[in-house]
């Protein structure tokens, strides 16, 4: 599977989801594709185990965990999953790149209200956060949903994750639950909150 599969429920013809500026460079938003794991797998990393000198070593064995697990959710063939990606132009007009900037996955999870999507691994590259591109993700995400038929969004964040609980809040999601474990309280872990976002059809 090499575009998340969804082509008959997915009625967009082409690729791109839409755009907006970064400064003087578009921020493009568009289905993720097989080729695009090994970027995605950066961004990822980087995002959830940035670098430390006592965990490099672990680099290697992270960096092959998240690649699989990719490679098996895009080849599961399910026909309500989708990663998202947000890339820049990167380079001249005679050496033209794309360069991945930040990802997004969502799905109807069996867990989740029957009515609800599920959104995970929201991540952005540090040199290009604070700028919307985590928003525009989660604007897209709605499209999708919208799509879909399904009116709402859910996701978790760590209590102590603060920008990321801002941003989700800031953009309309709001507290459902807060969960605990006897592991949490154990170890004094952080709890997980699971936000949630009705959304409106335009």
């Amino acid at each position: 599977m090499n575009l998340c599969q969804f082509y008959n429920i997915f009625p967009y013809s082409s690729q791109e989801l839409g755009q907006i500026n970064l400064g003087r460079l578009p921020v493009m938003v568009r289905i993720a594709q097989i080729s695009d794991i090994k970027d995605l797998t950066e961004v990822l990393i980087r995002s959830f185990h940035p670098p430390q000198q006592w965990s490099s070593w672990l680099y290697p064995l992270f960096r092959l965990e998240i690649n699989e697990d990719l490679r098996i959710r895009f080849r599961a063939h399910s026909p309500y999953y989708c990663c998202l990606v947000a890339m820049i132009s990167n380079g001249t007009s005679n050496d033209f790149q794309e360069l991945v900037i930040g990802t997004v996955e969502i799905t109807l999870g069996s867990r989740l209200h029957s009515q609800s999507l599920y959104i995970s691994n929201l991540a952005v590259s540090h040199s290009y956060r604070r700028q919307g591109v985590a928003k525009y993700l989660l604007q897209k995400c709605e499209q999708v949903a919208l799509e879909w038929g399904y009116n709402s969004l859910g996701l978790h964040v760590l209590e102590n994750n603060y920008p990321a609980k801002q941003l989700y809040l800031n953009y309309g999601y709001k507290l459902q639950k807060t969960e605990s474990t006897w592991k949490g309280w154990l170890f004094k872990t952080p709890r997980r909150l699971f936000l949630q976002k009705i959304l409106k059809y335009p």
